[in-house]
């Protein structure tokens, strides 16, 4: 896994851009499930309570296990690719809280 923050003009951070390589085997299906569970992760931000940011991150994780289970991914890249989705589950829950919060005053 490598990662890279990207600054302003200033030097101050915006924004992290993580790169995870994939490594796996399986072919054009193995591409297409790894597409697939990638469009799965980029849904998170798309959730708007609590409740559907868990539900999607267990969709996630079945999605990943099956991915790693047919041989579309080594355990690396799974165990790699599930601790990005951890920080970015955190992530989401602290901005749908804060919306609901936003939304009550």
């Amino acid at each position: 896994m490598r990662s890279k923050t990207i600054t302003n003009s200033k030097g101050e951070p915006q924004a992290t851009r993580i790169e995870i390589p994939i490594e796996g085997i399986g072919g054009e299906l193995g591409q297409r499930a790894v597409i697939n569970l990638t469009s799965l992760i980029a849904g998170l931000q798309n959730m708007k309570t609590e409740q559907e940011v868990v539900t999607h991150y267990h969709i996630i994780c079945g999605f990943a296990t099956c991915c790693e289970l047919c041989g579309f991914m080594t355990e690396k890249s799974t165990n790699d690719l599930m601790h990005m989705v951890e920080h970015l589950v955190e992530n989401e829950l602290a901005r749908v809280e804060a919306e609901a919060k936003g939304g009550q005053e």
